[in-house]
């Protein structure tokens, strides 16, 4: 009888719970990356072991996510990567030697590169996260969230944050109390990410910056991480402002809102931000077509 070791015995479910305990639960915003590991998990059953997980079990999984769920190949990668998140806890962590080979990613379209999606944010920063650089981790969502400039950012000292009221004051030039900037209020996750920020520097004096990772190393290392994640997409620092600014729109925000939330002087500046998709017609279609039928 062939001896069966305890590594083909893990499970999916094991790795699972090793991904979530020593690196998901880190995450700050980490929910929806959870919830879709936790798909997977169902899809192959609780029970399957990790080392069966194939590529042919991926691509059964893949054809499923597309048919049955109707999911883009962007989703469809981002959703996977979570599989290889937990394959990678589970030979970290001594429970597995080998596994086999993962499929390549799906190709995706080129025309919605430069929007951040929130499962491929979800893939890049659990990879950021595994190799340590939670900073960038929590700068990259940051600047997604509030949509704010770069440089607004690296501006901002302690001070700029009031916890209390929840909110954050952008400084579009220098701390000049100008009309330019802007005070707003910090999304449930921008809040969480700058008070671990903030807390992580409470030692120091107030008016010390609170992101301080060059501009060159989080290129190279959000660069690194798509790549590490299969993930098809040119990192361009002011995609983060036009992923913030679409969301917006998609949500129903007017182009006035959305301009006075992201810091433009006009709606046609917000325009440039803001990448609706093509059938962003369609409801005026449709109305305007009822009312000839009527």
């Amino acid at each position: 009888m062939k001896r069966t070791s305890l590594g083909d015995r893990f499970t999916i479910k094991q790795s699972f719970d090793k991904a979530k305990k020593y690196q998901w639960n880190e995450q700050v915003g980490a929910k929806t990356t959870i919830q879709r590991a936790l798909e997977a998990v169902s899809f192959f059953s609780p029970g399957m072991p990790i080392v069966d997980i194939t590529a042919k079990e991926v691509i059964k999984y893949r054809k499923f996510l597309a048919k049955e769920l109707n999911n883009s190949p962007a989703t469809i990668n981002a959703k996977v990567s979570t599989i290889k998140v937990m394959r990678e806890m589970a030979v970290i962590h001594g429970e597995v030697k080998i596994l086999p080979e993962m499929p390549k990613n799906l190709p995706v379209d080129n025309h919605k590169d430069i929007i951040w999606e929130d499962l491929e944010l979800g893939a890049v920063c659990d990879d950021l996260m595994q190799r340590n650089r939670e900073e960038i981790a929590r700068f990259l969502v940051f600047l997604c969230e509030m949509g704010c400039r770069p440089v607004e950012m690296r501006r901002q000292t302690a001070s700029d944050y009031d916890f209390d009221e929840k909110t954050v004051t952008f400084f579009k030039r220098a701390h000049d109390n100008k009309t330019s900037n802007r005070t707003l209020p910090l999304t449930p996750v921008a809040f969480d990410i700058a008070k671990r920020q903030v807390n992580n520097i409470q030692h120091l004096w107030t008016e010390t910056h609170v992101w301080t990772t060059p501009e060159r190393e989080l290129n190279y290392q959000v660069t690194k991480s798509l790549n590490r994640c299969g993930i098809e997409k040119s990192f361009v620092i002011k995609a983060t402002r036009h992923t913030c600014g679409t969301k917006l729109g998609r949500r129903g925000c007017t182009s006035l809102e959305i301009a006075a939330w992201l810091g433009h002087s006009s709606e046609q500046m917000c325009q440039r931000y803001v990448h609706m998709p093509h059938d962003q017609h369609a409801k005026a279609f449709n109305a305007l077509t009822r009312l000839r039928a009527a």
